[in-house]
C-alpha cells in the first residue's frame, strides 16, 4: 500500500528530493548532480525513505528536471515545467506566475490552480541562468554568496550584451575601467532581469508572482524582477524544491483526479 509519494528534481547543477505524504512534506534533501544524476537521485531516494522510516515498497516515486531520463528506478517521469506549476501552487496559493532560474535554463509559467496555460523558457544562451551567475562572480574572484552580498548596496552600471560570452568580456572592460564590484554585480543581475523580461513578455503574466530555483533566495533577483516587470514577486523557503514537490504532489493529483472519475461513473 503506496503512504507516501517522493519527487526527485535532478536539475544540472543540484539535485532535489521530497517525500510527499497527501499534502504534507515529512522529508526533504538536495545533493549536488556531479557528474551521475542517476547514482546522485538514488542517494537522494535513499536518503528520504531513511529520513521518514520508510521502505521502497510504501512509496510513489515520480522523477522530473534536466536528468529525469536517468532515473530508470523511478515509477514515472513528469515535465519540470508541469511539476514547478504544482510545486509554486503549493508554495504559494492562488500563484498565477511562476519564474523559475535554473541552473542552464530560466523560464516563466502562467499557471492557473496549478495547472499550465503558457509558458517560456530560455534554453538557448545561458545568459539569465544560474550557470551564468555562477561564471560573472568567478570572474569577479568571488562565489555566489559573496556574489549576493554585493548587490544589497544597490548600485549599478551598464552592460549592453546579452550574450553570456560577449557579457564576460564587457565585464572584465568594466573592472578595468575602474568600476567597483558592487556596480558590476548590479548590472549583471539587471542582464539576468531582462533576459527574464523578455520570456515573461511572450507570456500573459499576472500576480501573484512566485520565484523558484535554487537562486530564489538571492534577495536582489527578487527586486531586480520586481523593478522590471511592475508586481511584486515573491519567495518562499522552499521555493528551491518547487519541482521535486509538484513531482511528488503529481501523484496525490493524479489519484484525487482518478478517485472523482470513479464516482462520477
Amino acid at each position: 500500500m503506496i503512504k507516501a509519494s517522493i519527487g526527485i528534481d535532478c536539475g544540472s547543477t543540484a539535485c532535489k528530493g521530497v517525500l510527499l505524504q497527501e499534502d504534507a512534506i515529512l522529508a526533504s534533501c538536495v545533493q549536488p548532480t556531479g557528474w551521475s544524476p542517476r547514482d546522485t537521485s538514488r542517494a537522494v531516494f535513499e536518503q528520504l525513505l531513511a529520513q521518514a522510516g520508510l521502505k521502497k515498497e510504501d512509496v510513489h516515486s515520480t522523477a522530473t528536471g534536466y536528468g529525469r531520463i536517468a532515473i530508470d528506478f523511478a515509477d514515472r517521469t513528469v515535465t519540470e515545467i508541469t511539476c514547478h506549476a504544482l510545486g509554486a501552487d503549493y508554495l504559494l496559493s492562488g500563484v498565477r506566475t511562476v519564474i523559475d532560474i535554473g541552473g542552464q535554463d530560466s523560464k516563466v509559467i502562467a499557471v492557473e490552480a496549478g495547472q499550465v496555460r503558457s509558458f517560456q523558457m530560455n534554453t538557448k544562451c545561458a545568459a539569465g541562468t544560474g550557470r551564468f551567475l555562477e561564471m560573472s562572480a568567478n570572474r569577479m574572484g568571488i562565489d555566489l554568496a559573496e556574489f549576493a552580498v554585493l548587490l544589497a548596496a544597490g548600485k549599478s552600471c551598464p552592460l549592453s550584451s546579452m550574450c553570456a560570452v560577449f557579457a564576460d568580456s564587457e565585464i572584465v572592460s568594466q573592472l578595468a575601467a575602474g568600476r567597483s564590484r558592487e556596480e558590476v554585480a548590479g548590472g549583471i543581475i539587471q542582464l539576468v532581469a531582462d533576459r527574464v523580461a523578455a520570456l515573461a513578455g511572450r507570456v500573459d503574466i499576472s500576480p501573484p508572482l512566485l520565484l523558484t530555483g535554487g537562486l530564489a533566495g538571492m534577495e536582489g533577483i527578487r527586486t531586480a524582477l520586481e523593478k522590471q516587470l511592475g508586481y511584486p514577486v515573491a519567495s518562499a523557503e522552499l521555493s528551491g524544491f518547487a519541482g521535486a514537490i509538484g513531482a511528488a504532489r503529481s501523484y496525490w493529483v493524479k489519484k484525487a483526479r482518478k478517485g472523482a472519475g470513479e464516482q462520477s461513473d
